[in-house]
């Protein structure tokens, strides 16, 4: 099926703090044909590596608008996890803004928009406290990762910077968005609960879903199959 069909629908994708596009590596073969999903390049990651990663939301924002606009050409969405889930959701605002907003917003493990962050800050610690932060919040840096002494200076870097867009979070929506937003959150999620989930549903003035999935901050991985199906069925309405 073409791009200029009937049912065609783009899914930009943004992931979580320190990961690129290989985390959304194995979504096409889980949606249907029609759904072409696009994963932006962010700064400090897969093949802009050797740039700074980015800190502050509007320029980077700004920029990814600037990168999807030529793109609209068929209806989209967008879908966050855990930082993408803020990095979407301004995106949506500023497509918005431009005349072109998303037909639907997918968010995944993270507090509403408008709500603090709800624990001590770390994107500012010293490197080895900030590495024994990331550590303790999320477990699952790879051994052979921790022991490159250059690749992890690279990843420090990199999560410095996203721990910073997601930490220090600043809310500039003037108003809710009118398209439908879905949130997706992991049942064993230590970090985000249903109650913070649920605060999403103040952002928009049409339809708010929420689903919890088995697993905890990382669910997409253990719930990928039935996450897709949802999007999917939302994708289709």
């Amino acid at each position: 099926m073409g791009p200029h069909q009937v049912g065609w629908r783009r899914l930009f994708c943004f992931p979580h703090a320190g990961a690129g596009a290989a985390v959304f590596s194995q979504w096409p073969e889980h949606l249907p044909s029609y759904v072409d999903v696009c994963v932006p390049c962010l700064p400090g990651r897969d093949a802009r590596v050797d740039e700074l990663p980015s800190s502050a939301m509007i320029p980077l924002v700004e920029n990814l608008a600037r990168e999807i606009l030529p793109l609209r050409s068929v209806p989209y969405a967008l879908f966050g996890h855990s930082m993408g889930a803020f990095i979407a959701f301004d995106l949506a605002h500023r497509l918005t803004e431009l005349g072109h907003p998303p037909n639907h917003l997918f968010v995944s493990a993270q507090r509403g928009p408008q709500l603090p962050y709800p624990a001590k800050p770390i994107y500012a610690l010293p490197e080895n406290e900030f590495l024994a932060g990331v550590l303790a919040r999320y477990e699952n840096i790879p051994r052979q990762i921790l022991d490159q002494k250059d690749l992890m200076a690279v990843l420090l870097r990199t999560l410095r910077a996203d721990f910073t867009l997601t930490e220090a979070y600043r809310y500039r929506a003037m108003n809710p968005l009118a398209c439908p937003i879905t949130a997706f959150g992991g049942i064993d999620d230590k970090h985000v609960s249903r109650e913070l989930l649920e605060t999403w549903g103040a952002e928009t003035t049409n339809r708010f879903r929420l689903h919890l999935l088995p697993g905890g901050h990382f669910f997409p991985q253990e719930s990928r199959e039935v996450l897709l199906s949802l999007i999917r069925a939302n994708l289709e309405t």
